[in-house]
């Protein structure tokens, strides 16, 4: 990524933006010259801090707290971002939790119908009603990011988390053949630094998945935002409609 990049004058929205990967994301944005808006389920300390960050390229990082469980939520979302500014030039769909670890034999219809709401349907309700945003604009990239257990299958504790990332990156390949002046893709991690490995994964596990990366070892929110930067940017206008898998999440 040519760190010389420039985003000034494009608004970028970072949906889960406040910690981990987003975080990065969001801070790597602004750090040239974007004006970005994060959204956060809380307005904890991360909130808090990221909100109120300084950049000298001159971007910003605007926080709204939302849950985006329903239509409705995203639309108050929308909303509030239109009262500001007219339109968005770039959508980062960074929503995504596995919940909890469980066998499929030991999964329930709730647990399968939180994580497709969580890490599929958030992405898919933002997209189309953010997609009204796109259209007063002529930069317009969408980067979702998806998981390397959308391809592994969920490391045999997890399908219901790959099979919602799997079809997110169905979802990201479709949406990049269907809509015009928009390119879509996704963004894949493998094993990431984050609040997430450390709710969900043991030690064991994460030795494990560790071994099995070409790197040996866990990436940083660093290393996937420049990847999301690099496919937001204008040196990357040739890529469309790709799942990027990264090694070193979810």
């Amino acid at each position: 990524m040519n760190k010389n990049q420039t985003f000034k004058n494009q608004i970028v929205l970072v949906v889960g933006g406040s910690k981990g990967i987003g975080r990065s994301i969001s801070t790597k944005f602004a750090e040239r010259g974007a004006k970005v808006y994060f959204t956060s389920r809380k307005k904890d300390r991360f909130f808090k801090s990221l909100k109120s960050e300084k950049f000298s390229s001159g971007g910003q990082t605007h926080g709204i707290i939302s849950s985006l469980r329903s239509e409705s939520q995203i639309n108050t979302l929308l909303k509030k971002i239109k009262k500001k500014d007219k339109h968005v030039n770039i959508l980062i769909n960074n929503v995504g939790d596995a919940i909890k670890r469980t066998s499929f034999v030991s999964s329930s219809d709730e647990l399968w119908l939180q994580t497709i709401n969580t890490n599929l349907l958030i992405t898919i309700r933002t997209t189309r009603l953010f997609l009204k945003l796109f259209k007063k604009t002529t930069k317009k990239s969408i980067v979702n990011i998806g998981s390397v257990a959308g391809r592994s299958g969920g490391e045999g504790d997890s399908l219901h988390y790959g099979t919602s990332k799997a079809a997110l990156h169905v979802f990201s390949t479709g949406l990049a053949k269907e809509l015009k002046n928009t390119r879509v893709n996704c963004v894949a991690p493998s094993i990431i630094d984050t609040n997430f490995q450390k709710r969900l994964s043991s030690k064991k596990r994460l030795k494990k998945i560790i071994a099995s990366t070409p790197a040996k070892r866990i990436g940083t929110p660093d290393e996937v935002a420049n990847v999301v930067t690099f496919l937001s940017s204008k040196e990357a206008s040739y890529i469309n409609g790709e799942v990027v898998v990264i090694s070193g999440g979810r």
